[in-house]
């Protein structure tokens, strides 16, 4: 058995690195491993039936705070874990498809299938990463990823079983004929570097680097005091959870931020800040995929007859793969790497500053595998997980709950179809979010994504206004996580209501009325208290006249908006894209980026990381279709505000005379639709009339009939204020939240590109002189003068009236 694994492996070698390791299936057999989960309030363990081998170094058993049996170079290495590798491997190679003619009949045209993959994606000169389910490749989408970089093009999951696909970025589908028609008539090889005859191998990390991470958070004082406390503030974490899911500790320069290596983000500079570091995990290998390359590899499994010895001396394939070398001090090393004999491995890195709040990063950025923070804690036969907001949410839900919890990848109110795609196996999703608006908006779109069937939202205030928000913050309080867990309650039926449905948003809305004013502009305060807050199911009409500035208002408004995690879309119908994200690159940075070309790489990475999109039309484009991409991208992205600039631009020559109000009323009204239907915020950019002076405009100077500002929620004009051209006035007229309206003043920053919140300036008056018929006394003269001069200079009240002369 040993010895026809290793020729495998041998021979192996002449071909890609993707088609090795092809009669390796992925996971453990359902004997080789069992998941333990208590009732009560226990943590959940992964026990393999055999005890492997105990050898751990001095240095390791001397902490105290990691437990010996969790602490390794990866956190994905347990004991378990190796022993689960070795075993499909031997499995494997005995128990294939046809190797003793059982199942002939069912594997024969699976094994054609394969065969018939492996050939194509090898032909393509691809690298397939293993996706989040057992049986998925992510692979090339062969629509939309000619032309764009490595990074973005692997974008396809690919069933190896069925041989379907699914692009998660285009949409496109369809079985395995219809992606290798697809496929030849564009090229990838535009996605692949000239130098280079296949894409380049996934970035791995380094199993001693990331051990380092986490033996940093346990050197730290303050912060591990802070995570595993029982104090009051203290989140009471157990140290052994914390090691189960790999949570570290890494510096990074708060001038910079930025992580130029892993070795860097372990050991910091003098000016690093401390950060948390979450590790993303996905599965390492599946049939199609080697989870060792050319360089991992011992002589022992290069050479097929040194194999045989080995198999002979009675080592068995785990001797081989933990085959060890002394070293000059006469310790064991291993000559594989831990995080190779694992059946997951880490794929990128999540940074969360741990005293800034403003601080995230990812690493690496251009990691093509996705992944999860939590996903090697659930096991192939777990049929219930908890999805979290944040990762120390999940931590917490897992310790004391025994169900395995993963977190959103990235904003904690937005759910991507690859993570979608990873939930699809478990028969029930406990979604477990803020127990605030945001949150409760969030949870409803989630559930129906997965399916309102099989989720459960958690409520972690039950009812009580001053009740904990997330589930980190209740086990600091000493709630009981359990007893939260069981009051989860399904998502109602989003067209049947009832008013005992309804009787806790009422009650929320009446107890927490700054809750609901929606999300708050951290930049224009003054105006919060005009139009409170962006609220979805909400329609906005932006209007003003040529020039005034209203795309940048309200680039710089969904920008700001974007940053506390409102995933929006943008449809710029006026100007191209580039320059618009040009403009809007340069807000976010506070200054123009033309000016320093050198930072451009820089402000581009961390703009990257904003939930931000952008709609690919320009110029006339029917609502039909502008209506269908965005349902897309509220299912895709969860998008939660959309951006029309403008109605006019969109509207264009499709129709005249007075059909063209009637194509504008019927364009509102269907986005008026939308944002109820969809519950997301719509901004829609119009003009003014062309005939009304500026100095008396109102809510009827809005281009079109009154049923454009009727359908809308919210109607705010754009004003310049005088002769002043840098000055601005954003009076909101309608707003049927609250009816509350008011004018906000705004000054626009050449160099940061945007406008800064002023307040109201003083009107001056003059004061006109009346001659009076009969002649002024000398005293009555000098008063009439001092008055006319107080109120030149501005020193009177605006509703005083100036003296008039005697007569």
């Amino acid at each position: 058995m040993l010895g026809g694994a290793l020729k495998r492996v041998a021979a192996a070698r002449a071909a890609p690195v993707w088609m090795r390791g092809a009669a390796r299936r992925l996971g453990p057999p359902i004997h080789s491993i069992r998941a333990t989960c208590q009732p009560s309030r226990q943590l959940a363990t992964v026990q393999p039936d055999a005890e492997a081998p105990k050898s751990e170094s001095k240095a390791d058993s001397s902490d105290g705070r990691w437990p010996a049996a969790l602490r390794h170079p990866d956190p994905l290495q347990s004991a378990s874990a190796q022993a689960l590798f070795a075993g499909s491997v031997a499995s494997s190679s005995s128990g294939g498809c046809g190797g003793d003619g059982h199942g002939a009949d069912v594997c024969g045209p699976r094994q054609e299938l394969e065969k018939s993959i492996r050939e194509f994606l090898g032909s393509t000169r691809q690298r397939p990463r293993a996706g989040l389910k057992a049986d998925e490749l992510v692979v090339k989408c062969p629509v939309c990823s000619p032309g764009k970089p490595r990074r973005l093009a692997y974008s396809a999951h690919l069933n190896t079983g069925t041989g379907t696909f699914v692009c998660t970025n285009c949409f496109e589908q369809g079985p395995w004929e219809k992606y290798q028609e697809l496929a030849r008539r564009r090229t990838f090889q535009n996605t692949i570097p000239k130098h280079r005859s296949t894409d380049p191998p996934p970035f791995e990390f380094a199993g001693a680097t990331l051990q380092r991470l986490q033996q940093n958070l346990a050197d730290h004082e303050e912060i591990y005091e802070a995570l595993t406390g029982h104090d009051n503030g203290q989140l009471r974490l157990r140290p052994d959870v914390l090691a189960q899911y790999g949570v570290g500790l890494g510096f990074v320069d708060a001038g910079i931020p930025e992580i130029a290596s892993l070795e860097s983000l372990a050991d910091g500079s003098d000016h690093a800040v401390p950060c948390l570091v979450f590790p993303r995990t996905a599965f390492r290998t599946n049939s199609f995929i080697e989870s060792v390359d050319d360089a991992s590899l011992p002589a022992a499994l290069a050479d097929a007859d040194h194999s045989c010895d080995q198999e002979a001396a009675g080592t068995g394939l785990a001797g081989i793969l933990h085959h060890t070398h002394a070293d000059g001090a006469g310790s064991q090393t291993p000559a594989l790497p831990d995080d190779a004999m694992s059946a997951y491995r880490t794929v990128q890195l999540k940074v969360v500053g741990w005293r800034t709040a403003d601080l995230e990063m990812f690493f690496p950025v251009d990691e093509a595998q996705p992944g999860l923070f939590g996903f090697h804690v659930a096991g192939p036969d777990t049929s219930d997980v908890i999805l979290t907001g944040h990762e120390l949410d999940a931590v917490a839900a897992f310790q004391e709950t025994g169900i395995p919890a993963v977190s959103l990848p990235r904003n904690p109110y937005q759910l991507p179809l690859d993570a979608m795609r990873a939930l699809e196996r478990f028969e029930r999703v406990y979604v477990w979010l803020d127990d605030n608006h945001q949150g409760a908006e969030a949870a409803s779109l989630i559930t129906r994504k997965l399916g309102v069937d099989r989720c459960l939202v958690v409520r972690t205030k039950r009812g009580d206004p001053q009740g904990p928000k997330s589930a980190s913050i209740a086990l600091a309080r000493g709630h009981d996580l359990t007893a939260i867990l069981e009051s989860s309650q399904p998502e109602q039926h989003d067209k049947v209501l009832t008013f005992g449905s309804l009787r806790e948003a009422v009650r929320f809305e009446v107890t927490n009325p700054d809750l609901i004013r929606g999300v708050e502009s951290t930049e224009l305060p003054g105006w919060n208290a005009v139009y409170k807050g962006l609220r979805p199911g909400e329609l906005t009409i932006l209007s003003g006249a040529t020039g005034s500035g209203k795309t940048t208002v309200i680039s710089q408004l969904s920008l700001d908006f974007c940053k506390s995690g409102v995933s929006t879309l943008w449809g710029s119908f006026e100007i191209p894209n580039v320059r618009l994200a040009t403009r809007m690159m340069g807000q976010f940075a506070k200054r123009d980026i033309s000016k320093a070309p050198a930072e451009v790489d820089y402000w581009s990475r961390k703009f990257e990381q904003l939930p931000i999109y952008f709609l690919k039309f320009h110029g006339s484009t029917k609502p039909e279709t502008v209506l269908e991409t965005m349902r897309h991208a509220v299912y895709a992205y969860d998008v939660k505000h959309v951006v029309i600039d403008n109605l006019q631009f969109m509207m264009s020559m499709q129709a005249k005379g007075m059909d063209k109000y009637d194509a504008q009323d019927a364009a509102i009204a269907t986005f008026r639709r939308f944002a109820t239907d969809e519950n997301v915020h719509i901004t829609v950019v119009a003009h003014l009339r062309k005939d009304q002076p500026a100095a008396d405009v109102d809510i009827n100077s809005i281009f079109g009939s009154a049923k454009v500002t009727q359908e809308a929620d919210n109607v705010v004009i754009l004003q310049r204020y005088g002769n002043d051209s840098k000055v601005r006035m954003l009076n909101v007229l309608k707003n049927r939240f609250d009816g509350t309206l008011g004018k906000v003043f705004l000054s626009y920053e050449a160099e940061a590109m945007a406008f800064t919140e002023i307040p109201p300036p003083r009107k001056r008056k003059g004061v006109k002189i009346v001659k009076s018929v009969g002649k002024l006394s000398m005293a009555d003269r000098l008063l009439a003068e001092m008055e006319a001069a107080r109120m030149v200079d501005g020193t009177a009240e605006a509703d005083d009236e100036p003296v008039p002369p005697r007569a």
